[in-house]
């Protein structure tokens, strides 16, 4: 076991160093065509939140008469359906539509949504978020300019919280938790070996998500509208993908306010790990090793304070493990804007040993909670 931890957290190591060199590739390449942009979003039971995300669009610095928003009501049980029609009656560039079952039976819950508000939709760029997020008002403009000739899909960034704003420290946890992954996102795009993205903020031609046949061939997964179309638009198309660097781009929304929703939330991320041994084979590899040697470590580091054994190489591989995961964060900080979340790192990469552990094993299962829905 103790040589497993070490191996595998040599070999974690020398990935994040890859994807941290990849962080310094940014192309900075943008367009000036003002493409015609549907934003979509799936809506469910979101009348808290879906007020502020009509006001941030309303406020969008991309041409009013190029960008259409529909709104598409998920079954939602309480207002949310109510607050954007009302808005549309205002503004004639908001729409809802109500999702209804898929009838061919492939398409489950938010992928259903979203593909159907794509099929009402009239623009070149599908631009995605979700309704419980905050905009920019450069939002819209900066994603685009992304969409250079080649370029079939945007990935963007997406924070919990904004800088200075008050969290809990539970919260403080959750974004650099994110800040990390979309670190990792980022440098991975760079080296064109995309592996995750997420729904917060994401973009892609409707020709290019036509292109693989949208979610037909993922649908039957209640998650994953972002990462494994990412994977399909990768394997299945010659399309580049680009990851949005732009600070106008960044949007962000709230971290989960209990441990058990948050355990579900990536539950049902992970849920999506086994399925990446079909699509993209690297990254599945990726990450086993990353359980393995979180998984290694949690057995191992007890044992060898109890036995007094084997202490220099079980201590080496959580300082290895630490110092590249510093590294990761930091340059992210940087990037994203995120100095604020660097004193929480210690805490947050002990605690990352469990919690990879736990999420890993319970991903395989495939059982979750999501928007009042089983899965």
């Amino acid at each position: 076991m103790v040589q497993i931890a070490w191996i595998t957290t040599i070999l974690y190591a020398l990935t994040l160093l890859i994807f941290l060199f990849g962080t310094f590739r940014i192309n900075k390449k943008v367009q000036s065509a003002d493409y015609f942009v549907s934003v979509v979003v799936a809506a469910r039971n979101e009348e808290k939140n879906i007020s502020h995300l009509l006001s941030d669009l309303l406020q969008q610095t991309y041409p009013r008469e190029l960008y259409e928003l529909i709104v598409v009501d998920d079954q939602s049980s309480d207002n949310t359906a109510k607050i954007v029609a009302t808005a549309s009656l205002d503004y004639p560039f908001i729409r809802l539509v109500t999702a209804a079952d898929d009838k061919n039976g492939l398409l489950t819950a938010k992928k259903n949504a979203i593909q159907q508000g794509i099929k009402e939709s009239k623009g070149d760029i599908i631009l995605s978020t979700d309704a419980d997020c905050r905009l920019k008002s450069t939002w819209i403009e900066t994603m685009v300019s992304y969409f250079t000739e080649n370029v079939g899909m945007v990935v963007g960034f997406s924070q919990i919280g904004s800088p200075g704003e008050r969290l809990s420290l539970f919260e403080k946890l959750q974004a650099i938790d994110f800040l990390a992954l979309l670190t990792a996102a980022q440098g991975s795009l760079n080296i064109n070996m995309p592996l995750s993205a997420t729904g917060q903020n994401i973009a892609y031609r409707k020709c290019t998500f036509e292109e693989v046949g949208g979610f037909k061939e993922i649908g039957h997964r209640i998650s994953g509208d972002d990462v494994l179309l990412l994977q399909l638009i990768h394997r299945n198309t010659n399309w580049d993908i680009r990851f949005a660097s732009n600070r106008g781009s960044f949007n962000h929304t709230n971290g989960e306010k209990t441990f058990r929703r948050f355990v579900s939330q990536r539950n049902r991320w992970a849920s999506n790990g086994s399925y990446q041994l079909k699509l993209n084979k690297l990254f599945f590899l990726i990450l086993l090793n990353t359980f393995t040697m979180n998984a290694s470590l949690f057995v191992t580091i007890p044992i060898s304070i109890f036995t007094q054994q084997h202490m220099p190489i079980v201590l080496g591989s959580l300082l290895l493990k630490m110092l590249i995961e510093f590294m990761v964060i930091l340059r992210g900080a940087h990037i994203y804007g995120r100095g604020d979340l660097i004193r929480y790192f210690p805490l947050w990469s002990l605690l990352e040993i469990p919690y990879v552990m736990l999420v890993g094993m319970l991903g395989n299962f495939g059982k979750f909670v999501w928007k009042g829905r089983k899965n």
